[in-house]
């Protein structure tokens, strides 16, 4: 294994004399160190194009640490369904007095601007932004990368690949589960024991997790 090599004594011995080696052990680091910004997102509903984003939560990951926070409840123009605060114990009370999508579209762009996007199950997540950003005459352009992806790839023995399974599976307490930062908070740890497992399977390079996705 590539991982192993690396912390081998007499390959370190001669990094310090073939500068060469050393950039193999920066691919190796190459995915942690990475900026990401893990992020997730409440709705009144499945379809992008009928429904509206009533939360969004974001962290700012470099070399492994939370650098800032972005996280906010948003005033959709439909009522929030009964079923939909059953599920998230967001209600219409709790929203009634926040921003708009609209008004927050600024600070959300300039915060996720020249990072990579991690959300598990990015294919909910990342239509729903495009769809309301685009009604704003704004994109997004990110790269995205999908923890369910990935995990179901690596781990195919779970019974399913949903956030609080795999979690599960590392040990990781999903916390207030339906709500964004609860679900962010969970996928910031599972990211990083993925990107473990990527080791294993001697995937270093961010392109090959982007295939994945």
């Amino acid at each position: 294994m590539i991982a192993d090599l690396l912390s081998n004594p007499e390959f370190q011995r001669l990094e310090k004399e073939y500068k060469f080696l050393s950039r193999a052990r920066a691919k190796v680091t190459e995915l942690e160190n990475f900026p990401y910004i893990v992020l997730d997102i409440e709705t009144t509903g499945l379809e992008p194009a009928k429904h509206e984003i009533t939360e969004i939560a974001a962290l700012k990951i470099e070399k492994k640490e939370v650098v800032d926070i972005f996280n906010t409840l948003i005033k959709p123009k439909q009522k929030i369904p009964y079923q939909i605060t059953q599920l998230t114990g967001i209600t219409q009370e709790m929203v009634d007095d926040k921003p708009s999508f609209k008004e927050i579209i600024p600070q959300f762009l300039t915060f996720i601007k020249g990072f990579n996007l991690v959300a598990h199950n990015s294919a909910f997540d990342i239509p729903f932004i495009k769809h309301h950003l685009g009604l704003n005459d704004k994109t997004l352009d990110n790269k995205t990368l999908c923890s369910l992806k990935i995990s179901r790839l690596f781990l195919p023995q779970l019974r399913n690949h949903k956030l609080n399974t795999v979690a599960e599976h590392f040990g990781i307490t999903a916390k207030n589960r339906h709500r964004a930062m609860g679900d962010v908070e969970a996928t910031f740890q599972l990211w990083f024991k993925l990107l473990e497992l990527s080791k294993k399977k001697n995937i270093y390079d961010l392109d090959d997790l982007l295939k994945i996705c």
